[in-house]
């Protein structure tokens, strides 16, 4: 899977960041840089950063949360 294809969806990720060492964590991608090097992330906590592409392996992409349907009266 692309790197860009990754773009708005929640991931598992394994790497080495500020918070967590080669632990998994999740994260939002929200952007990739132009070179494709580089990707913003925002982790659950609502903290973005860009992070190397390289330095970061995606273990499972997860599904998009769904709002619960209103229920009706």
């Amino acid at each position: 899977m692309s790197v860009n294809e990754l773009i708005g969806k929640r991931c598992l990720m394994k790497g080495y960041t500020k918070y967590a060492r080669n632990d998994v964590e999740e994260f939002k991608v929200l952007e990739v840089s132009p070179s494709g090097n580089w990707m913003r992330l925002m982790n659950s906590s609502g903290y973005k950063f860009w992070k190397a592409v390289t330095d970061m392996s995606l273990v499972e992409v997860l599904k998009q949360i769904e709002p619960c349907p209103a229920k009706e009266a």
